[in-house]
C-alpha cells in the first residue's frame, strides 16, 4: 500500500507545474519602473486627494477596493523611490484578509519586494518566499550576495541584466554594487562589465566609495595591485561602509604585500575603529584590529578588541572562541611583564585596564599573580601585599556571585604570598592576623606555619609562639619554630621545642641545633641537656669557654648571681657569635 501511494505521489508531482510557472497565481506584476520614472510629489499628492476628495465634495468615501488600492499605489510608489520605512507603513494599512485576489497577490508581492531590500536579518526567508518570482531576479540576486551565499548569487547573475529593467532607478543604483561584487566573487567578467557600465547611469554611484572600492577589488583579483591600491586610496576617503571596506583592504593589501610595517598597521586599525561601527564590517575590523595587535604584542590593543568581538558574537561557540583568545592575551601580558619586556609602570597600569574588563573571568587570577610576585621582587611590599589581597579578593567575589569557583589551593597561595609581601616590609603583627587561621583552621599547611613562625618571632610575640602548636609536624616548622623561640630568648620553650625536634628528627638534627640546645640549656642551667649534646656532638667542646660553661653546670648548678656574671655572659656571647658563623658557613654550603 506504502509503495502504491509514493507511485501515485510522484506521478502528481510529474505532471505538477513548477512553482515558476504559477508566478501569475503567486506574484502580481509590479510596476516599479513606471512608478520610479514618475514625479514623486506630484504622483503622491494625487493619490491622497483620491482618499479625501469624494468626502470633501459631499459624496461617498472610497470603497475598500479602491482604498486598498491607493495604499498599495502609495506603497509601490515610495518602494521604487526607496523610501522603505513608507512603504511598509502602507502596506501595513492594507486590510489584506478584505482584499481582493488580485489585491492580496500584489500585497504579497510588494512585501517581498520590500524584504529582498532589508538588513540580512529578514533576508532569508524573503530569499524562500520570492523562489519563482522572475521579475525579481535581481533583487533576489543582491540579497543573496548580502547574505554571504555567494553560489546561489553566482547562478543567479546571468539573469540580472535583464531583470534589473524590471526595477526604477532608485532601486537598482541600490543593489548594483552588490551585484557587481558577487560578479567579482563568481569572477563573471561579462556580468561585472555590465555592472560596471550601469553605474554611469546613476548620479548618487558615479564617483561613490561603493564604485571606486569594486573597481579597486577587481583590478586586485586580476593582479593588478598599484591600480588596487589608487583605488583603496581612492574610496577610503568617503563615509560610508564601502569607504570603511576600502580602508581595510589597504592595511591587508600593505600587510599582504609587506609594503606596511605591523606597528603602523595596527595604527592605522585603532584610527578606523571609530570612523565605522554596528555592522559585520565594522566587526570584521575590529577582528583584524586583535589578529595584528596580538602580533605585535599590544596586549591592550588586541584585549579591547576581543572585548568588543565578545560582546558582538552572534553565539555562545563564538563567545567562547573569542574568550579563550582573551585569555591567551592576557596571560601573554603577564608572561611578558614577569619576564622584564614591560617597565614595572606600563606593567601595574595594564594589569589595571586588564583587571577592569576581564578581572572575572576564571582564568584571570591565576595569570595575574605575576604581577604582585614581580612587585614583591622589586621590594615594593607593601603594594605587592595589596595586590595579592586584591587577586584573592576578586576570586571570592566572584564564588560570592557564583561566576565561578575558584581552586582553593589558590587562595591559600594567595594568602601565604600576601603574608611573606608583608613580612618582607616589616609588619609582621599584620602577618600574624592573617596567617592565624589558615596555618591553625584550614588543615595542614606547613608552608604557613613557617611563615606563622617567622611573623611571631619578628613581632616578638614570643609567648604566643611558646604556646603555639603547629599540626604539620615536618623537620622545618619544628627547626623554626625552635630557632624563633632561641632567637627571641623564651629559653625553656626554646629547650623544649629543640629537644622535641632532637626526638622527632634525630638524624637531621645538626650542629646548629645542639648548639642552640646546649646555650639555652645553660641559661637555665640545665647540666643533663648540656651533658647529652655534648656527647652526642663532641665538637661543641670547641666553643670558647666551654670548659668553663661545663664545669659550671656539671659541678653545681648555677645561682643567678653566677648565670648573670660578666664571665659567663661573656662566654654565651663569644658561643652565640661562633653559632652565627657555623650558620653562615652552612649556608654557604647548601647553596
Amino acid at each position: 500500500m506504502m509503495r502504491l501511494i509514493n507511485i501515485i505521489l510522484a506521478f502528481f508531482l510529474v505532471l505538477a507545474p513548477p512553482v515558476w510557472g504559477q508566478e501569475g497565481d503567486v506574484f502580481a506584476p509590479l510596476a516599479l519602473a513606471d512608478f520610479g520614472e514618475r514625479d514623486f510629489l506630484q504622483e503622491r499628492r494625487a493619490l491622497l486627494l483620491e482618499m479625501v476628495t469624494p468626502a470633501s465634495q459631499g459624496g461617498a468615501a472610497p470603497s475598500s477596493e479602491a482604498e486598498t488600492r491607493v495604499y498599495l499605489d502609495l506603497a509601490e510608489l515610495h518602494l521604487a523611490k526607496m523610501m522603505r520605512p513608507e512603504a511598509a507603513n502602507y502596506l501595513a494599512a492594507v486590510d489584506v484578509d478584505t482584499a481582493s485576489p488580485q489585491a492580496q497577490r500584489r500585497h504579497r508581492t510588494l512585501k517581498i519586494a520590500l524584504d529582498l531590500t532589508a538588513e540580512p536579518a529578514v533576508l532569508g526567508q524573503a530569499v524562500s518566499r520570492s523562489v519563482g518570482w522572475t521579475q525579481g531576479q535581481a533583487l533576489r540576486a543582491a540579497a543573496f550576495a548580502r547574505l554571504g551565499e555567494d553560489d546561489e548569487a553566482a547562478r543567479l547573475l546571468p539573469v540580472t541584466l535583464d531583470a534589473l529593467s524590471g526595477l526604477s532607478s532608485a532601486m537598482t543604483a541600490a543593489i548594483l554594487p552588490d551585484l557587481f561584487e558577487a560578479a567579482l566573487i563568481a569572477e563573471n567578467w561579462a556580468v561585472a562589465e555590465g555592472l560596471a557600465a550601469r553605474f554611469a547611469d546613476h548620479a548618487e554611484l558615479r564617483d561613490a566609495a561603493a564604485y571606486r572600492f569594486l573597481l579597486a577589488r577587481a583590478s586586485e583579483i586580476s593582479g593588478d595591485l598599484l591600480m588596487a591600491y589608487d583605488g583603496y586610496a581612492h574610496a577610503a576617503r568617503g563615509r560610508d561602509a564601502y569607504a570603511h571596506r576600502a580602508r581595510l583592504a589597504l592595511v591587508q593589501l600593505g600587510r599582504r604585500t609587506g609594503t606596511l610595517p605591523l606597528d603602523d598597521a595596527v595604527a592605522l586599525l585603532k584610527t578606523t575603529r571609530w570612523a565605522w561601527s554596528g555592522d559585520a564590517f565594522a566587526k570584521e575590523g575590529v577582528a583584524l584590529l586583535a589578529d595584528y595587535a596580538l602580533e605585535l604584542g599590544d596586549y591592550q590593543t588586541a584585549l579591547w578588541a576581543l572585548g568588543q568581538l565578545l560582546t558582538d558574537a552572534a553565539s555562545l561557540k563564538e563567545a567562547e572562541a573569542v574568550r579563550q583568545r582573551a585569555r591567551d592575551a592576557i596571560d601573554g601580558f603577564y608572561q611578558a611583564g614577569a619576564a622584564g619586556d614591560l617597565d614595572l609602570a606600563a606593567f601595574i597600569n595594564g594589569h589595571a585596564a586588564i583587571s577592569a574588563r576581564w578581572r572575572y573571568d576564571d582564568e584571570f587570577v591565576g595569570s595575574a599573580v605575576a604581577l604582585p610576585q614581580t612587585l614583591l621582587g622589586s621590594g615594593m611590599t607593601a603594594l605587592a601585599a595589596r595586590e595579592f589581597r586584591n587577586l584573592r579578593t576578586i576570586a571570592e567575589a566572584a564564588e560570592e556571585l557564583e561566576l565561578f569557583t575558584p581552586d582553593p589551593d589558590l587562595i591559600r597561595h594567595l594568602l601565604r604570598d600576601e603574608a611573606s609581601a608583608l613580612l618582607a616590609g616589616g609588619q609582621a603583627d599584620a602577618a600574624v592576623d592573617l596567617l592565624g587561621g589558615l596555618a591553625q583552621g584550614q588543615g595542614d599547611d606547613a608552608e604557613a606555619e613557617r611563615l606563622l613562625v617567622r611573623a611571631l618571632s619578628q613581632a616578638g610575640r614570643s609567648d604566643e609562639l611558646a604556646a603555639w602548636r603547629g599540626r604539620a609536624l615536618d623537620i622545618d616548622s619544628r627547626r623554626g619554630r625552635a630557632v624563633a623561640l632561641y632567637e627571641t630568648g623564651n629559653w625553656r620553650a626554646a629547650r623544649h621545642a629543640l629537644l622535641d625536634l632532637w626526638d622527632a628528627y634525630p638524624a637531621q638534627f645538626s650542629f646548629s641545633d645542639a648548639t642552640r640546645l646546649t646555650l639555652a640549656a645553660y641559661e637555665l642551667g640545665d647540666g643533663a641537656t648540656v651533658s647529652r649534646a655534648a656527647t652526642a656532638f663532641p665538637s661543641l667542646s670547641d666553643m670558647p669557654s666551654w670548659t668553663e660553661i661545663a664545669t659550671r653546670l656539671e659541678t653545681q648548678a648555677p645561682t643567678t648571681d653566677d648565670l648573670n656574671s660578666d664571665s659567663i655572659r661573656s662566654s654565651v656571647e663569644s658561643a652565640n657569635r661562633v653559632l652565627d658563623a657555623v650558620n653562615e658557613v652552612n649556608d654557604a654550603m647548601d647553596k
